[in-house]
């Protein structure tokens, strides 16, 4: 995606401190954004549950707690030079998902 120019963002209802250790905890090249409150997802149209929720991981051998304040769908969108949404996907399968990215943007770039 990097080679097609594109930047690439995560949203999630999860707290600036999670989004921190879960990058770091899985070596993640991408920007990820707090919408704890659902404001984005809500924006988007994307279904979100409000919910104060805790879990216990372990990152570099250290027990943390991780905590989010709700969670959204996972839906993956395509915002184009025009600040238009250009694809989105409600069906979400994170193995496949970069690859239909992908050929959304080569599609993007074939009629520009």
């Amino acid at each position: 995606l990097k080679d097609l120019g594109v930047e690439v963002v995560g949203v999630s209802g999860d707290t600036p401190e999670t989004h921190a250790l879960f990058k770091k905890a899985h070596e993640l090249p991408f920007t990820l954004l707090a919408d704890e409150e659902g404001k984005v997802a809500s924006a988007f149209g994307v279904p979100f549950n409000p919910e104060d929720r805790s879990v216990e991981a372990t990152i570099d051998g250290e027990t943390k707690t991780l905590t989010r304040g709700g969670t959204a769908r996972r839906w993956t969108f395509v915002v184009d030079k025009h600040k238009k949404i250009a694809f989105k996907n409600e069906n979400v399968n994170a193995a496949e998902d970069s690859a239909r990215v992908a050929e959304a943007v080569k599609g993007l770039k074939d009629r520009s």
